[in-house]
C-alpha cells in the first residue's frame, strides 16, 4: 500500500467512521506505549528498590557483625596460653578427645604423633591451637585411617607462635 491509496481510502470514509478510526488509533498508541515502555520501566524500577534496600539490609548486617567480630577478637582472639608446648597440646587433645600415641619435642618444635583420630575432631582441635592457644602447624603428614572418616597423623609439627 502506498500514500495515495491510504488517502483514497481514508477520504472514502465518513465522518463517524474517520473519528472512530482516529479514536481507536489514539487508544492503540496509548496501549502500546503502556506496555512497551511505561510498564517494564515502572517494574524495572521496582524491583531495583527492592533490591537496594535488600543490599542496604545485608550491608547493616555486615556492619554489625564485622564490629561484633572485632570485638571478640580482640579480646578472646589474642590469648595464648602459657605453659610448655607439650603441656598445651596434651591437655587440648584431651579436651577433643584425642589420643595422641607419640610426642617429641626438638628445640621449639613439637612433633606429634596420632593413630587414629577422626578428620574433623583434628580440624576443630587444629582450629583450636591455633585461634587460642596461639600455636602454628607448621608441617603435617596425614594418612587415611583404618575406619571411614578418619585419618592417621603420621607426622604434626607444632610451634608458638
Amino acid at each position: 500500500m502506498n500514500l495515495s491509496s491510504i488517502k483514497a481510502w481514508w477520504q472514502g470514509l465518513n465522518l463517524r467512521e474517520q473519528q472512530l478510526v482516529l479514536v481507536m488509533g489514539a487508544v492503540t498508541s496509548l496501549f502500546l506505549l503502556y506496555s512497551l515502555l511505561w510498564q517494564p520501566l515502572n517494574d524495572s524500577l521496582a524491583n531495583t528498590k527492592k533490591k537496594l534496600a535488600s543490599r542496604q539490609e545485608l550491608l547493616t548486617w555486615v556492619n554489625n557483625n564485622t564490629a561484633r567480630y572485632q570485638s571478640i577478637k580482640s579480646t578472646s582472639g589474642n590469648k595464648k596460653s602459657t605453659g610448655s608446648l607439650s603441656s598445651i597440646v596434651n591437655r587440648t587433645a584431651n579436651q577433643q578427645q584425642l589420643s595422641i600415641t607419640r610426642m617429641q619435642p626438638q628445640g621449639d618444635v613439637l612433633q606429634v604423633w596420632l593413630d587414629s583420630a577422626p578428620f574433623t575432631q583434628l580440624l576443630f582441635w587444629l582450629e583450636h591451637l591455633t585461634n587460642n592457644e596461639g600455636l602454628k602447624v607448621k608441617a603435617i603428614d596425614l594418612a587415611k585411617g583404618d575406619n571411614e572418616g578418619e585419618v592417621r597423623i603420621r607426622r604434626l609439627q607444632l610451634v608458638k607462635q
